[in-house]
């Protein structure tokens, strides 16, 4: 899976910036040749990770990405157990998603939230976050999108 890859990538550069402040695990619990997730699915998810979540913390933190499959839905977590928001904070981002105004969130998470719910219909992205605790992106794909061998 490219995604992986690319975020990979993004991971040795940011662990050379933070060092061992950051932490990052992956468990794709999927064969990777048969799925296809849209291209920066992952990169701005964990760019949010690090900014919003991990950077603020001084100890730093750990990034997230699990991939699996039950039945015919792909789902799809990236978590980190950074800053977190608070109660009032999470429902005013849902807000925002759900109306799908351009601008209303940040770049990164609404262009995921947009591209997920235009190409996979039935589709469903969820935010859940504790203040202190960290943040969770979780992404349900039907399972209707896999590559043919």
């Amino acid at each position: 899976m490219q995604e992986l890859k690319v975020v990979a990538d993004y991971m040795y550069l940011q662990q050379m910036r933070f060092g061992s402040r950051i932490d990052y695990k992956v468990d794709c619990q999927v064969n990777e040749e048969l799925v296809m997730v849209p291209t920066f699915t992952f990169q701005p998810l964990v760019e949010n990770a690090i900014i919003h979540g991990l950077s603020p913390k001084e100890e730093g933190g750990t990034i997230r990405i699990r991939i699996w499959q039950r039945g015919k839905r792909l789902y799809i977590t990236v978590g980190d157990d950074g800053a977190g928001m608070e109660k009032e904070q999470l429902i005013q981002l849902k807000e925002r998603l759900c109306q799908e105004k351009e601008g209303d969130v940040g770049i990164g998470l609404g262009n995921v939230y947009r591209r997920i719910c235009a190409m996979y219909q039935g589709s469903i992205v969820e935010v859940y976050s504790r203040k202190n605790a960290g943040t969770v992106i979780r992404i349900d794909i039907p399972q209707n999108f896999s590559k043919k061998k």
